[in-house]
């Protein structure tokens, strides 16, 4: 049986990091990925924030494929606010090349590599970990004191040792299609019951002639993608069918806690997903790094208590837990919403010249709460209306 001071289960961004890391603390590192290769499924937008860039420590030029400045929104009833920013506030990616890239790095550090290796079970023995990888007759044993799950929503494993799902999980579908983009540095976002109920709509310019048209709802969101292809604002703009089809589940709200003796979970594992905007990557990031400082060091100090995890569970919620609930705030007010509110609401922002001069210059895809901060206090009657909604549904503050 081989034996590692960690174990990090999944091979995506946040499992990719989190496996660095722990190495670069001097850690004996496996990452165990179920798939053959990284980057696949992709099961992402693609669109990564300045801040998420940064976070990966990865060259730009391997994986960007365009700069992104602005955005149209779009509400329900056609209104429609567009700002555009002098400096670039996030990148579409070619998800594969990023994942591809950050593995690489990890390796690159001391990290052993397991493609192909799904983790089955898990069992705690005198204070190590066992877990069972592969299947049938490929089966084998891996002894970790340590153990990070970058399973993904599904984190099978992680529910097993005790850590809770998500408080929701929505449904999201994308494809690429030739597309004819308004700007190829906006991406547009539409709003309302009937295009994406409980979330929004996207077409994100990609590489030249091609963008990404998805949704995320709150189920049925390959159904749901169907009519907004075919919706007039959209149909017309194909030009081309699909190129490429991604799905999978966004997890929405962290459990009460991401640790368990012995074992951390990571990224979208733990619901470390930004509520507003349906991004994992950049809170993943951020939290992998303390994941795989914390687990190291805790591993190699020969306590891996859930009382010595916990300071990975108070770091990432002391730099990113009140982003994330105020996200969810947002992002539930804006769930409870009719479609008339949200065409109050784009009518009336459209009309502010200031509000967008705020949004253009202080809009943060990956820290939202500095653009709301500043916005909110100056949208004057519209707030009462939305204290009124928070007041009507005072299950969004639970």
């Amino acid at each position: 049986m081989e034996r590692y001071d960690v174990a990090v289960i999944g091979a995506g961004p946040a499992g990719s990091m989190a496996a660095k890391k722990a190495a670069e603390g001097d850690a004996n590192v496996i990452i165990l990925e179920e798939h053959p290769r990284a980057g696949w499924p992709v099961q992402c937008a693609g669109l990564l924030g300045v801040r998420a860039i940064e976070e990966s420590e990865l060259p730009l030029a391997t994986f960007a494929i365009r700069p992104v400045r602005g955005a149209f929104v779009v509400s329900p009833g056609g209104f429609q606010i567009t700002f555009k920013s002098d400096e670039v506030k996030a990148w579409v990616v070619d998800r594969r090349l990023f994942d591809r890239s950050l593995l690489a790095k990890a390796a690159k550090s001391g990290v052993e590599v397991g493609m192909g290796c799904p983790v089955t079970a898990l069992v705690r023995d005198d204070g190590r970990s066992i877990l069972t990888v592969g299947r049938g007759a490929d089966r084998q044993k891996v002894e970790a004191k340590v153990v990070i799950s970058a399973e993904g929503v599904g984190a099978r494993i992680a529910r097993s040792v005790g850590i809770g799902p998500p408080r929701e999980i929505l449904s999201s579908a994308q494809v690429e299609v030739p597309f004819e983009a308004e700007d190829p540095e906006k991406v547009e976002i539409r709003l309302g019951e009937k295009v994406a109920p409980g979330f929004f709509a996207w077409a994100i310019p990609a590489q030249e002639g091609v963008a990404r048209l998805g949704l995320c709802c709150r189920e049925n969101a390959c159904e749901q993608l169907k009519s907004f292809l075919r919706s007039p604002p959209i149909r017309e703009r194909i030009k081309g069918g699909p190129l490429h089809l991604a799905v999978g589940g966004l997890p929405l709200g962290s459990p009460a806690s991401t640790i368990a003796e012995g074992f951390l979970a990571v990224g979208d594992a733990a619901g470390q997903v930004k509520p507003t905007s349906g991004g994992g990557i950049y809170p993943g990031l951020v939290s992998a790094k303390i994941a795989g400082e914390v687990a190291s060091a805790a591993a190699l100090e020969g306590d891996a208590s859930a009382a010595r995890l916990h300071e990975y569970e108070k770091r990432w919620r002391s730099d990113l837990g009140r982003e994330l609930r105020l996200g969810m705030i947002v992002h539930r007010m804006r769930a409870e919403m009719a479609d008339s509110e949200v065409d109050d609401l784009i009518r009336d922002l459209s009309d502010r010249e200031d509000l967008i001069r705020i949004i253009e210059e202080c809009g943060d895809i990956d820290r939202p709460s500095v653009v709301i901060r500043k916005v909110a206090p100056g949208m004057g009657f519209f707030s009462l209306r939305m204290a009124k909604i928070l007041l009507r549904h005072r299950k969004i503050l639970k």
